[in-house]
């Protein structure tokens, strides 16, 4: 067995080489003193190596030292090589490369590439690796309808369910019995049987069911509940506050990137909110949402007035980060007396603290009994009562 592996080992640090060779003469970028690993890690190599044998298949190669980044060349790699005919089985995942979890994985899949390109790359002319490899993959769209949530894919069947199921009812109808040839032992010549018939009813076309999915039911229920007069003198609040207008957008579309917000809550409190990110991306952006909620807590807003950053990142519960808005005005009517600018609602003194327990600690068997009002004996033997003679 050791000798094995040693054989394996080295097969596998030969093929390294191969390949490392190769992606030099390819991309044109040395190894150098790098590690395998070390040198391909950024993605930015083998992006270079699958440019070279198409150019453009990559548009764009990220340069930044930030992991995410990195990793995203990782994944351009992977879907330009399977562009360029390397199989699925043949792939490596991003981890594989990053963490470098599966060199070997990532050394076969350039190989695998090296082989791909020269039957899927004719124009190519440069460097070759191996051996001249063809796979044969096609994808097409199923031409079966989209699933629905009661049905499925029933439609896509082979034997069609009834879409309307309102208008097929199986009844059973009462038909004279007719003489067969050889009736059944001890039936009757007369007697009536039930045979299933499909009656179609055309009257009752326009009953048809439809279904909704859960997310829909419950976002048309908050739309129903929708106070469109509290949004907008929220929106209005807002803007008076931060020198922000609304223009033409919804309260969703103003809010969702957190940072109307964070400002709001420097113009009450000054650094309130230390860092407000003003990129694109949505986790930045609800980064934003996560820094206003902590600091409407810091200024005296109650856990059970708060909003989820879902609620309003994904608008699906706008009216709870409307009424969170309402308490967050009237709170800090209170908690900010410094603030002299327009208010929003009552003022609201809620006072929420933790004090802690000034009882003794609890013990295995009596637990926090030496705290009740009426204690418990300590000793149950100087609690007995015994019959006493009276002489």
């Amino acid at each position: 067995l050791v000798a094995r592996a040693t054989s394996v080992a080295v097969a596998m640090a030969e093929l390294e080489a191969e390949v490392a060779a190769w992606i030099e003469a390819v991309s044109g970028t040395p190894k150098g003193d790098q590690s395998f690993a070390e040198w391909l890690k950024s993605g930015e190599v083998l992006c270079q190596v699958a440019n070279a044998l198409s150019p453009g298949i990559i548009p764009k190669v990220n340069s930044s030292k930030m992991p995410f980044k990195q990793m995203e060349n990782i994944k351009y790699f992977g879907e330009a090589a399977r562009k360029l005919g390397v199989p699925e089985l043949s792939m490596f995942a991003t981890p594989d490369l990053f963490e470098e979890r599966r060199m070997d994985a990532v050394i076969n899949c350039i190989y695998t590439l090296g082989g791909a390109v020269q039957e899927s790359c004719p124009d190519f002319t440069g460097p070759k690796l191996g051996i001249v490899a063809k796979h044969h993959v096609h994808e097409a769209k199923r031409a079966a309808p989209k699933a629905q949530q009661c049905g499925g894919l029933s439609g896509a069947m082979e034997v069609e369910r009834p879409t309307d199921k309102a208008g097929y009812v199986v009844k059973g109808v009462d038909a004279p019995h007719k003489e067969s040839a050889d009736p059944a032992p001890g039936a009757a010549a007369d007697e009536p049987r039930a045979h299933p018939v499909v009656i179609p009813h055309s009257d009752h076309s326009h009953e048809r069911t439809h279904f909704t999915g859960l997310d829909q039911d419950l976002k048309n229920k908050e739309d129903g509940k929708y106070d469109v007069g509290l949004e907008k003198e929220v929106c209005l609040w807002i803007e008076a506050i931060t020198g922000e207008k609304q223009g033409e957008l919804t309260a969703h579309e103003w809010l969702m990137s957190g940072e109307i917000l964070c400002k709001l809550a420097n113009c009450i409190k000054p650094d309130s909110v230390p860092k407000v990110n003003s990129s694109k991306m949505p986790f930045k952006q609800m980064e934003n949402i996560t820094y206003f909620m902590n600091a409407a807590r810091a200024m005296g807003v109650p856990e059970f007035g708060m909003f989820g950053t879902p609620d309003l990142y994904e608008g699906k519960r706008m009216g709870v980060v409307m009424s969170s808005l309402l308490t967050f005005g009237g709170v800090i009517q209170e908690t900010v007396p410094e603030f002299k600018g327009p208010t929003l609602g009552l003022a609201l003194n809620v006072k929420c603290g933790d004090k802690k327990r000034e009882q003794g600690v609890a013990t295995q068997c009596g637990g926090l009994s030496g705290t009740m009002e009426v204690e418990r004996p300590h000793e149950r033997a100087d609690y007995c009562v015994k019959p006493v003679d009276h002489h």
